[in-house]
């Protein structure tokens, strides 16, 4: 576990010391880096929450949050290969959301499929079962009632989902601003 968490705090470093090599040329007026540079700390933010709850042993609790960096990491992904044209759009769906709509599953498919993401898409809706199941019980003798799960989810697995979905964010920024954001090469 430790190992996953160290490659998560790698990314979120690479990324914070790309925004020191950009932000002086950045354009203020610009929506799409203003989108950008907003995405990328959120996703940094998202990313600590998951590494919270994997540490206290609760992946499940962690995939709402995985689910919201999959949604921002492919936003990005999205808004970086056009960010003036797209800005407006992506902005309009940040006013718009409420809790009922949050995550619409069509938006984000059909932006995963223009970004060559439609697999890991795919892959981050399919943990919804094990987002309303929860984990292991903790009260006592609740796990005679505990559901049985095909297959029990692992703090490992969330943190490297979490990982890959924060290298995603890294390599949108360095498509955005090309060369600034060492080690997206190597994610």
């Amino acid at each position: 576990m430790q190992e996953l968490i160290s490659r998560v705090a790698r990314a979120k470093a690479f990324i914070d010391n790309g925004m020191c090599r950009v932000g002086p040329g950045m354009d203020e007026a610009g929506a799409g880096d203003a989108l950008l540079v907003r995405g990328a700390g959120r996703a940094i933010v998202l990313a600590d929450a998951i590494v919270a709850l994997c540490r206290q042993d609760h992946p499940e609790e962690a995939l709402a949050v995985l689910r919201q960096l999959a949604e921002t990491a492919v936003s990005l992904r999205w808004l970086a290969a056009m960010p003036e044209q797209r800005a407006q759009s992506l902005e309009s769906d940040l006013q718009s959301v409420r809790w009922e709509n949050l995550w619409k599953e069509e938006r984000f498919l059909a932006r995963a499929r223009e970004t060559g993401l439609e697999s890991e898409a795919k892959e981050a809706l399919a943990y919804c079962i094990h987002f309303v199941r929860g984990g292991r019980v903790t009260l006592p003798w609740g796990h005679r009632f505990s559901p049985k799960q095909e297959a029990e989810l692992h703090v490992e697995e969330v943190l490297r989902r979490a990982d890959t979905w924060l290298n995603l964010v890294l390599k949108a920024l360095d498509v955005h601003w090309p060369g600034s954001f060492p080690g997206a090469e190597q994610s």
